[in-house]
């Protein structure tokens, strides 16, 4: 679930002085055809649904709303009174169909996606058949894109900024790279342990359970599917098991506020405490996850984050000066290019 503008802007700025100018909404790059309707075979086959096929795709993801909390409802729906079927029944009508134009602008940077993986001799794992839905991504409290299994679902308003001017968005291209990574997870488990591994978390089998006092606000995340990952964080300087739950600092008050605004991790023991931690409770929070993203809420999306910096900027990064915590991003290139990714 990425907030574009919030979580990235820092990285946009960076990116536009790689350019040598400002980040500009793109005009889609003339694209084959066919790649609108046939692209088995690709190292990322995709296609598109229409609006009825993404609606139905939408509702059928039952596991993630039974996890729901009373929280999540609250800003979500931007009321306290509300239930399930009033999300259900407002979610399904945020579904959009996708132009020309926006399949066209898709294409384009799948495309130089798949270019450089080829040119790296980047090998990814088995990847089932990748989904692009269109909505106006209220459904998720204004999130530029998000996942469910292997369907992506692309903000409208963030593609049709996009589409119409001239430009390279390498901002754009770091997005569908991230939501991509989130596939893969789903596609092999085995590829989710090795990355998560990178940054110290082991994956067990068993899903640990969210404890009444994270419950009370915890907020649901469409791209992390488990939460059966943990590692060891030092709190109050003796270590400490955790896994991470995403929460808000407060409940929803007031039409108009975003879980966006007050999101944060909390780090719940894997014993069955029924406590939690912050980040700004552990020392060692950003040696766990490194220093090349701050989006570090859990350690899906923190990889997805370093997944994406590879494919868009390579070894480098964005200014050509590398990254703050390179061993992360050399980690996922070597791991890519042994073949390891491909068993």
């Amino acid at each position: 679930m990425k907030k574009f503008i919030t979580t990235i802007c820092a990285l946009i700025i960076l990116c536009a002085a790689a350019a040598g100018c400002g980040v500009r909404p793109v005009q889609a790059e003339p694209a084959p055809e066919e790649s609108l309707i046939q692209t088995a075979g690709r190292e990322l086959p995709y296609r598109f649904a229409d609006r009825e096929e993404g609606m139905e795709f939408l509702m059928a993801c039952e596991a993630y709303y039974d996890g729901f909390s009373a929280n999540d409802l609250a800003y979500r729906m931007q009321r306290r009174d509300a239930d399930m079927e009033d999300y259900k029944a407002f979610a399904r009508e945020q579904v959009c169909g996708f132009t020309d134009a926006e399949k066209a602008l898709i294409d384009v940077y799948m495309q130089k996606i798949e270019q450089k993986i080829a040119d790296n001799g980047y090998h990814l794992p088995e990847l089932d058949e990748i989904i692009f839905i269109c909505t106006t991504e209220k459904e998720e409290c204004g999130a530029s894109a998000y996942t469910h299994g292997t369907q992506i679902y692309l903000g409208k308003e963030l593609l049709d900024s996009f589409v119409g001017t001239g430009g390279y968005a390498p901002n754009l291209e770091y997005l569908l790279a991230h939501e991509i990574f989130h596939c893969l997870t789903r596609s092999s488990p085995g590829f989710r342990a090795d990355m998560y591994r990178i940054i110290h978390f082991t994956v067990q089998e068993e899903e640990f359970e969210i404890p009444p006092s994270v419950m009370e606000y915890y907020i649901s995340n469409p791209d992390v599917e488990h939460h059966n990952a943990y590692a060891g964080f030092i709190i109050n300087g003796e270590p400490v098991n955790c896994f991470i739950a995403l929460v808000t600092r407060k409940h929803f008050e007031n039409a108009g506020e975003s879980f966006f605004d007050t999101a944060t991790a909390a780090l719940v023991p894997v014993d069955g405490t029924d406590v939690y931690y912050y980040p700004e409770d552990v020392s060692n929070y950003d040696d766990i996850f490194g220093r090349n993203t701050d989006y570090t809420i859990d350690p899906e999306e923190c990889m997805a984050d370093n997944f994406g910096f590879l494919i868009a900027f390579g070894a480098d990064g964005p200014r050509g000066d590398g990254y703050r915590t390179p061993e992360i991003i050399d980690a996922i290139r070597e791991y890519l290019r042994d073949g390891t990714g491909s068993e």
